[in-house]
């Protein structure tokens, strides 16, 4: 791993470095140095140390929460869940829990199931409940007209407390470092920070309609070509019917001309896309920016946002293996492993994904792939298989510390058999969190 070095000139021209060790991890000097970093100074950094010092100065936030003294109590909040009510519940909890301060720990207990989360609930209770707000049928949420999957907020949605309960749920994932499924659209990652949107963010909205407004400015009227007024159309998705808004007032006796094609360009994307969201931006920008300060974000650009908090986009089987330990009398050659691992190989995304979250509560990989993967905030836990108690029998999985007890199955399709039981049926999971 190679040396970085960050160099800053001060007012009397003198030079300060900070210099980051060759090790596998940075030392703790280099970690003091970094955190005391300005705001604009670690604006610079690169995209891993930006990581470092955002979590050190989350972490320190912690701390300041009060936890473990006697102003703001260091015990866990409980959640009961239940299964059949997933966002109900959820919701309802966070909506009526006095003080609910999310910077301390959250216990997930599930309604009916014998667990104790230390870690491994949390993940999945977050995983899931990010699948039922990007539900379809809850219509927090619609897709681009993109070429990416990507989504919107629904500006014909007035579940305004959802939004802002969205806002936390994601700010608490991002707190935990517990990667998560949101495909937004980067307009939404570019509210979320505070930054000014441009005609170029029309493309994450609709890529037709970005490419006409593209042609529109970039190139001169033609003579004697009418390209309408200062009006659009809009479409109601209720009563298939579309209707006329004018982008400014007396807009439809206002002819698109060379001097203002820019100011209909720019209005047409506000009025389409922004200002019909702007309450339910607003809900979700204030439940995120109740939780992570803002000024510890606007290091990030959107796309290092969304990979933080989203992380690897991609299960990297490789990756996997490579950041995986053992237990004996399991190791790397072992004929059992080895089986695992071309089994493992041979599992499409949606499968490894399924598998992931049996193995950890969480669907996703974090940023930075396998090497990052923690039981909570604080502590990097590997990926490790042990023994399983018994010949035949399902996997059990401890997903608090990202562990499997995989019996000595007498063969790879015996293996097989099961693990497809628990990547086609979740219902059979069999956890074990302690």
């Amino acid at each position: 791993m190679p040396y970085y070095q960050y160099t800053k000139t001060v007012q009397d021209n003198s030079t300060v470095t900070w210099t980051k060790g060759a090790k596998e991890f940075p030392s703790f000097e280099f970690l003091e140095q970094l955190v005391e970093l300005p705001l604009e100074d670690a604006k610079q950094l690169n995209t891993e140390d930006k990581q470092l010092w955002l979590w050190i100065k989350i972490d320190r936030d912690k701390k300041a929460a009060g936890r473990g003294n006697s102003i703001c109590s260091a015990e866990p909040i409980p959640l009961l869940i239940d299964r059949k009510h997933f966002l109900r519940d959820s919701f309802e909890q966070f909506r009526t829990t006095v003080d609910l301060d999310l910077r301390k720990d959250i216990r997930i207990c599930f309604l009916n199931e014998v667990s104790q989360d230390a870690g491994g609930l949390i993940r999945e209770w977050i995983s899931i409940l990010m699948e039922k707000l990007f539900n379809p049928k809850l219509g927090l949420f619609v897709k681009a007209d993109t070429e990416e999957i990507a989504y919107l907020i629904n500006e014909r949605c007035n579940k305004l407390e959802y939004y802002y309960f969205c806002g936390k749920i994601i700010a608490k994932a991002f707190y935990e470092r517990i990667p998560i499924k949101a495909y937004f659209s980067k307009i939404i990652w570019k509210q979320i920070l505070g930054l000014k949107l441009e005609l170029d963010d029309l493309k994450y909205c609709d890529k037709e309609l970005y490419s006409s407004m593209k042609f529109i400015v970039d190139n001169p009227i033609p003579e004697g070509v009418d390209l309408g007024s200062f009006v659009t159309s809009k479409k109601d998705t209720i009563k298939k019917t579309s209707y006329v808004i004018e982008l400014k007032e007396d807009g439809a006796n206002i002819p698109i001309t060379e001097d203002n094609k820019d100011e209909f360009a720019s209005l047409l994307f506000e009025k389409s896309f922004i200002e019909p969201t702007s309450q339910q931006t607003e809900k979700l920008v204030l439940g995120f920016t109740s939780l992570i300060s803002r000024p510890f974000i606007t290091v990030l650009d959107p796309d290092e946002l969304e990979y933080f908090l989203c992380g690897e986009t991609t299960i990297d089987i490789k990756d996997w293996k490579t950041n995986t330990c053992y237990s004996s009398p399991y190791d790397s050659n072992h004929p059992l492993i080895q089986n695992f691992w071309l089994m493992v190989s041979k599992m499409s995304q949606r499968e490894l994904e399924n598998f992931l979250q049996f193995c950890t509560g969480c669907r996703r990989v974090p940023a930075g792939g396998f090497k990052g993967l923690n039981e909570g905030a604080n502590k990097i836990t590997p990926f490790k298989i042990t023994p399983g108690s018994s010949n035949v029998g399902y996997i059990l999985a401890h997903t608090c510390f990202n562990t499997i007890e995989l019996p000595m199955y007498k063969d790879i399709d015996t293996m097989k058999k099961y693990v497809y039981e628990i990547i086609n049926s979740p219902k059979s999971f069999q956890f074990t969190s302690e």
